[in-house]
């Protein structure tokens, strides 16, 4: 899964880092080197997943890898949040989560079709 990992988002030069999680049991099947991920921020992502319109709320930010984003969009199958600094997308598939993070000097168009195409 690492290879899959690396040349469907970080090949495309527009995803800094990334991760694929099993949804059941939130073991991390594949990860980019830099790419820390918590036991906290799987429960998060779940969350966020299961109440997608408190997720776009202003108040609520999305605390992931202990930076907080803003959500852009939230629903059943995606989760788009950004920051000053940085975004996170997350695709929802059958079984896992697909996790990409982009840098300001990334295209977030390019990060969002690379998370959302590995996730079909």
């Amino acid at each position: 899964m690492n290879a899959l990992l690396h040349e469907g988002l970080i090949g495309t030069h527009n995803i800094s880092n990334a991760a694929i999680v099993r949804q059941k049991d939130g073991a991390v099947k594949a990860r980019s080197p830099q790419f820390q991920i918590s036991p906290t921020d799987i429960q998060r992502i779940r969350q966020c997943f299961e109440n997608s319109k408190e997720a776009r709320t202003a108040e609520n930010a999305i605390v992931f890898m202990d930076v907080p984003y803003r959500a852009v969009r939230a629903d059943a199958l995606a989760i788009y949040a950004k920051n000053d600094k940085h975004g996170v997308i997350i695709a929802k598939t059958l079984q896992h989560y697909i996790i990409g993070m982009y840098d300001n000097n990334m295209l977030a168009s390019v990060a969002a079709e690379a998370v959302e195409k590995l996730g079909t």
